[in-house]
């Protein structure tokens, strides 16, 4: 089983680094497409992923198009507020792929309209407006990972 994670346009690097923990947990790759809102080597980024950073598989790509030349995203499954499907309704299978877009302004529309087949949102039937990126990592790589191995 091998997941893909996607943080499109990260911003905050203790997320990324918690992110970046879970997907060490669940051996799971890490791609962050660019441009981020701090330096890869940033002391917050390595300290949120803890000593596990050394132990993740992660690749950085220009843009949109890069990832998609790089993933097969016919697997891929894009989280997002505006998405009317919740990820429990998702069949996630090996090789599957999820992208989350920035913190601030998740993924742009123009991604959302060309994988709109394949949009989730994870319930929110509190008064907030959206989860914590790497919360909301976490609830769909995890459901991801329940699924896959039933």
């Amino acid at each position: 089983m091998r997941l893909n994670i996607v943080l499109f346009q990260p911003e905050i690097p203790q997320n990324t680094g918690n992110i970046g923990r879970t997907c060490v947990a669940l051996g799971a790759k890490l791609w962050l497409v660019r441009p981020f809102g701090f330096q890869l080597d940033e002391t917050r980024l390595r300290r949120a992923g803890l000593d596990y950073w050394e132990h993740l598989e992660w690749e950085a790509v220009d843009d949109w198009n890069h990832l998609a030349s790089r993933l097969d995203l016919t697997k891929a499954w894009l989280f997002s507020k505006f998405a009317t499907q919740a990820y429990t309704s998702a069949n996630f299978e090996p090789d599957s792929t999820l992208i989350f877009g920035s913190e601030s302004k998740g993924l742009p529309e123009s991604v959302r309209e060309m994988h709109a087949a394949k949009l989730l949102s994870i319930p929110m039937p509190g008064p907030v407006r959206s989860l914590n990126l790497s919360v909301a990592v976490g609830i769909g790589a995890y459901e991801a990972y329940r699924q896959i191995n039933i």
